[in-house]
């Protein structure tokens, strides 16, 4: 029996909400508390802890209104990786969202890639991580229609996701700009280490990329954007104002190679977690 089948999975609850921030602070990632709350209440979050009761592993199965849900924070502290911990946990949220009659879906790094194609994940499409300094504005405050957003988002991603827009509306700071005839929106969030731009959702690359620059003008200090590779002019323009490329990742299905919603009007995710 391996170490990792001894190890109890347990439901997380509110009250571990830090413990899942000290995992991804770890980690070095973006997520926020108000993240971390957003997957235990919203979603099915599970976790492993150790013999003293630390929680050493985490995932969470998000279920959208749609045709998939999403598996994100999958985590797991440096001195219990390579056990096969991750690959149990993901199997169980698997399960979980398969169990709604949901395809699953992830957004996995190069390294994990391998991993999640193992347990039958195909690779959709792949974006990059580019990260970068804002222009060192302000935004106006918005008043964005939370239902346009979830309706622009919903086509494009291809699923409803109205708890998630919600949410990140509901935040200090998030503030979102909406294109000309109303056609596509810009988000952008706080993180953890920087901000976080996206969902960026236009009906064409021209109209997101004059959102991106307005985003990018007025964001204070350092911020993240996470943008699908097809689309080389926004990559262009980020490497011309100083961005570079952190890392990237493949979306992924279980048992689908062909994308959800309209990939030609998504030129942001809102972030690897969220899809």
């Amino acid at each position: 029996m391996a170490v990792s089948d001894e190890l109890l999975i347990v439901d997380l609850d509110a009250g571990d909400a830090d413990a899942g921030m000290a995992l991804s602070t770890e980690a070095g990632w973006n997520q926020t508390a108000d993240d971390w709350r957003h997957f235990i209440e919203t979603g099915h979050a599970i976790g492993v802890r150790d013999g003293d009761g630390r929680l050493i592993a985490s995932a969470a199965a998000l279920p959208y209104d749609g045709p998939l849900g999403y598996i994100g924070m999958v985590l797991v502290t440096q001195s219990w990786r390579r056990r096969g911990i991750a690959t149990r946990l993901v199997d169980r949220c698997i399960e979980a969202l398969e169990g709604r009659n949901l395809v699953p879906v992830l957004d996995a790094t190069a390294a994990g890639e391998a991993v999640y194609s193992r347990q039958g994940f195909l690779p959709q499409f792949r974006f990059d991580r580019w990260q970068g300094t804002g222009g060192g504005g302000e935004l106006a405050a918005g008043g964005a229609d939370v239902s346009a957003v979830v309706n622009l988002d919903a086509a494009a991603f291809g699923a409803a996701r109205s708890s998630l827009m919600t949410d990140f509306l509901g935040r200090d700071g998030t503030q979102v700009l909406l294109a000309e005839g109303g056609e596509g929106f810009a988000m952008i969030r706080h993180g953890r280490r920087a901000w976080q731009a996206g969902p960026v959702v236009a009906p064409d690359q021209g109209t997101a990329l004059d959102l991106v620059k307005q985003l990018m003008a007025t964001a204070s200090g350092p911020v993240f954007i996470d943008v699908p590779q097809r689309w080389q002019a926004i990559g262009q323009w980020l490497t011309d104002a100083g961005f570079t490329v952190q890392r990237s990742f493949a979306r992924m299905a279980l048992r689908r190679a062909e994308p959800f919603g309209d990939p030609s009007r998504l030129f942001a995710v809102a972030g690897p977690e969220f899809g």
